[in-house]
């Protein structure tokens, strides 16, 4: 209904090539908001994709560097074996070394 009252206004205070550029620009405005919609449209199916990527990105390193803190716990783990063994073995050849010297020590 408000459509014809705003056709009828128009047609009695627009002289008939006034209505034909009025509809002219009408259409024009019409084609160029089309267009913008479909380059958005495009835009936010390519920004989609972009997260897509980058979603797919970040889990990998996200895995790896799980994947790589254990292998530092790992290392950190044998590190400190290794550390224990040595002062172990360290103390034991203190222990014979000590034995020698005072057998050694004694015997002369």
């Amino acid at each position: 209904m408000m459509k014809y009252l705003v056709t009828i206004l128009l047609s009695l205070t627009v002289s008939p090539f006034g209505m034909a550029d009025t509809l002219s620009n009408l259409q024009q405005q019409t084609s160029r908001a089309y267009e913008q919609m479909k380059q958005s449209e495009r835009d936010a199916r390519k920004a989609r994709k972009e997260v897509e990527v980058k979603e797919g990105r970040w889990r990998y390193f996200k895995e790896k560097f799980a994947e790589a803190e254990k292998e530092l716990q790992t290392a950190q783990q044998a590190s400190q074996e290794a550390e224990k063994n040595r002062e172990e073995a360290r103390k034991r050849w203190n222990d014979y070394s000590e034995d020698l010297y005072q057998k050694w020590y004694r015997k002369e």
